[in-house]
């Protein structure tokens, strides 16, 4: 009955309200309407000891990792379902719709966590529930009925030129310069980049094979610039380790700075990039930023973008879509073709 009273609200206020304002609506009805009449249901605990929940969370992860989903991901899939259940403190099978949307409303209302994030989380959630169904644990998806408003999407923009050449000048360290031009050059993910060796790489034929999500392999490329110092970076390493080049082939690619020079870590290249933005003065600057810029250059320079989805390594054109931007100059160039 409440869940009825509180969509009608909602409803009923959506022509007079902008999408903003009608989020912040439906997130504190069902904030402060939670529990008036299910306050038994909502506040019931799990018993302690009971490990139903943990089980049925390890065959979920389990059923992830045979599909070859990647360490991390499964990570974020089990802490979002051990954070939802800690907070609603309930059983897997006694919760509602009613409780993930007050889950929803606390997490957006009370604790700042952006719309974008929370639909992720949900994502992980419905993931869940809808596995549970599949092997006859629960009959219904609770997560169904939270009804998520759309977002409005925001162009995430590339580098520009002006920021790509201030980048480059601003690294102070041979190997950032390498590491710079690798990320636009072969539009890797920082996962790709840490786990590849200097064996990895065919300097000859400016190529290199790389491991994506769910481990698939695919081919991309190095520019001439970034052959050029990823060559002077790896000739500098020798010398510093006392290798051949032969020697190093079993190294990581790209390494720490001091010593025992071990592998560069993801935090490693996180933090190094938001240095050099520092220094440059280039806001925003993260390894993902570099593998939009080039895809959004290549597109811009006449790649099909059927050719960019494979060099990016997507299933989905609708995902390469998201990724690239289509620069205004050239769509003043065309207008001023084609009009």
């Amino acid at each position: 009955m409440v869940e009825k009273i509180l969509e009608n609200v909602v409803n009923e206020m959506a022509p007079h309200l902008s999408q903003d304002q009608l989020e912040h609506l439906s997130n504190v009805l069902y904030v402060n309407f939670h529990g008036l009449e299910v306050a038994e249901q909502c506040t019931e605990l799990a018993a302690t000891g009971e490990d139903g929940d943990e089980a049925k969370i390890r065959m979920f992860v389990a059923s992830k990792k045979a599909v070859n989903r990647q360490n991390n991901t499964l990570k974020q899939y089990t802490r979002e379902i051990c954070n939802m259940l800690d907070f609603l403190g309930k059983r897997l099978e006694d919760i509602t719709g009613m409780d993930l949307r007050y889950y929803y409303g606390v997490m957006r209302e009370r604790r700042g966590i952006k719309m974008s994030t929370m639909q992720t989380r949900l994502h992980y959630l419905s993931s869940f529930w809808d596995f549970m169904i599949t092997e006859d644990m629960v009959s219904s998806n609770p997560v169904k009925k939270v009804g998520l408003l759309k977002i409005e999407k925001t162009i995430k923009k590339p580098f520009s030129a002006a920021e790509m050449e201030a980048l480059r000048t601003s690294c102070s360290e041979l190997r950032d310069r390498a590491l710079v031009e690798f990320l636009y050059s072969t539009g890797v993910r920082v996962s790709e980049l840490v786990s590849l060796n200097v064996g990895d790489i065919e300097m000859g034929k400016q190529e290199l094979i790389v491991y994506g999500k769910g481990s698939k392999e695919r081919k991309t490329y190095l520019t001439d610039g970034a052959k050029f110092y990823l060559r002077r970076y790896l000739r500098t390493r020798c010398e510093n380790e006392g290798m051949t080049m032969e020697e190093l082939q079993s190294r990581p690619l790209f390494a720490t700075l001091d010593r025992p020079h071990g592998r560069l870590t993801v935090a490693g290249v996180q933090y190094m990039l938001r240095q050099l933005g520092r220094r440059s003065g280039v806001e925003g600057v993260h390894p993902h930023r570099f593998r939009r810029t080039i895809a959004t250059d290549l597109l811009s320079r006449g790649m099909p973008i059927e050719q960019v989805k494979e060099f990016l390594g997507h299933e989905k054109l609708d995902t390469t879509m998201i990724y690239c931007t289509v620069k205004n100059e050239s769509v003043q160039a065309s207008h001023r073709k084609y009009a």
